[in-house]
């Protein structure tokens, strides 16, 4: 469990997950805009959708490395269960998925963890 659930006494509602996403990924250097939501599911710890404009694809991989850390300080553990359903689009109209970097489509927070944090 993360620091910010213990403190809670239990996981962190969408809203505060949501307002930490967002500032997390609008700082990122090449991203200009995002729809990114985050939601608790009820037979895992949750899902990750939207779409982030960003500059170019490796600025999409960081954006998964940056969400998978931060769901990792909210969720603890749990943020291994989360579904990303996350698109980028780069200035271009060009659409890049996890698909396209090496990963499932959608991935698991394990699968990003173990694929692009190592």
């Amino acid at each position: 469990m993360g620091l910010l659930s213990k403190m809670l006494g239990g996981r962190p509602g969408e809203t505060a997950i949501n307002e930490t996403l967002g500032d997390a990924v609008r700082v990122l250097p090449g991203v200009t805009a995002h729809t990114l939501r985050y939601n608790h599911q009820p037979n895992a710890s949750g899902a990750v959708s939207g779409v982030v404009d960003v500059v170019d694809s490796s600025t999409f991989l960081e954006v998964l490395r940056t969400v998978r850390r931060v769901l990792d300080g909210l969720l603890g553990s749990g943020a291994d269960r989360v579904t990303f359903y996350l698109t980028g689009r780069t200035p271009d109209g060009v659409s890049v998925t996890p698909g396209d970097l090496g990963l499932s489509q959608p991935p698991t927070g394990r699968e990003i963890a173990q694929r692009l944090l190592s």
